[in-house]
């Protein structure tokens, strides 16, 4: 079983008479890709600069690497790398004229970790280039390799594909699960957008008005959101052995009130309307559901779909 590098008991924020957090529990564990879902004042930032240390919570409890003393996670908190909004660097500074800045500023030991960084974000070869030449991409990537210098084993990452095109933000997954699989890097990583992080995240956390309204697992949510057939027959029991044999590759299930669920045919539902009519099944309905991604954050969340 994977050890804890996470865990966080009953954090809340409060600004005056705003609850920022409530009551958040979570747990990360070592070698996930944990992405926190949620629209624009859920919460996100705030969770992320409680657990850095940017902002003090109002109640609850950090545990980093089994470490829960003020002073021990403050000393753990130094194995993180952390990416919340945007860095401030230096226009006419090149990428390494900022990076080295910040190592100098930061003392973190050896010029190679400015390489290192570097190379791991695809921008060693960006020379005498500006930073305020760069794109919104390389932007982001150089706020990445930031984080990267002090080569972390725990990477926060707070909306890191805000405002990219599609290209740049496939570079970000990219280099998110390169880090996760060759780096070993657990990830923390939010957005507003639950389809940018469905391809590289193992786990979700939903958040809304400052609370966790559920966790699942990559598969849990696929499960959750797969299309399936739903079908309503007068018999189901007769009509399984024909599914079966007519169609014996499609998984299905029977469900109570003569309800059949299959995972699969979407595309042949007028064949197996025709075939069980043919055996005497009456089928009452045969419907197409499931399958966005971004309704289902809506059903949790409420609101309207982000652009």
């Amino acid at each position: 079983m994977m050890h804890c590098i996470l865990e966080i008991e009953g954090l809340s924020k409060t600004y005056r008479e705003s609850h920022a957090l409530q009551n958040i529990h979570l747990n990360i564990a070592a070698g996930d890709i944990c992405a926190v879902i949620g629209k624009n004042g859920a919460g996100k930032t705030t969770l992320f600069k409680c657990i850095t240390e940017q902002v003090f919570p109002t109640a609850g409890k950090i545990t980093l690497y089994g470490k829960s003393e003020a002073a021990e996670v403050r000393q753990e908190r130094r194995k993180i790398g952390a990416l919340i909004e945007e860095p401030a660097f230096f226009p006419d500074f090149t990428a390494r004229q900022n990076l080295e800045y910040y190592r100098q500023q930061r003392g973190i030991a050896g010029k190679t970790s400015i390489d290192q960084a570097l190379k791991g974000v695809k921008l060693l070869t960006t020379g005498k280039k500006k930073f305020k030449a760069f794109s919104l991409g390389m932007k982001q990537r150089l706020g990445l390799a930031l984080a990267l210098m002090t080569h972390p084993t725990f990477l926060l990452l707070d909306e890191p594909t805000n405002g990219l095109d599609p290209e740049g933000k496939a570079e970000i997954r990219q280099l998110i699960q390169t880090l996760n699989e060759e780096k070993k890097v657990t990830i923390l990583i939010s957005s507003h957008v639950l389809s940018e992080l469905q391809s590289v995240a193992t786990r979700y956390v939903f958040m809304d008005q400052g609370r966790i309204v559920e966790q699942l697992t990559a598969e849990e949510l696929l499960n959750k959101t797969r299309k399936t057939v739903e079908l309503v027959v007068n018999d189901s029991g007769k009509a399984a052995p024909i599914l079966e044999k007519h169609f014996p590759d499609i998984p299905y299930r029977i469900l109570p009130d003569h309800h059949i669920q299959l995972f699969g045919g979407m595309d042949k539902t007028d064949q197996i309307n025709r075939v069980l009519y043919s055996q005497g099944i009456g089928v009452f309905s045969i419907n197409v559901t499931g399958g966005d991604l971004e309704e289902y954050y809506l059903s949790l969340l409420g609101g309207e779909r982000d652009a």
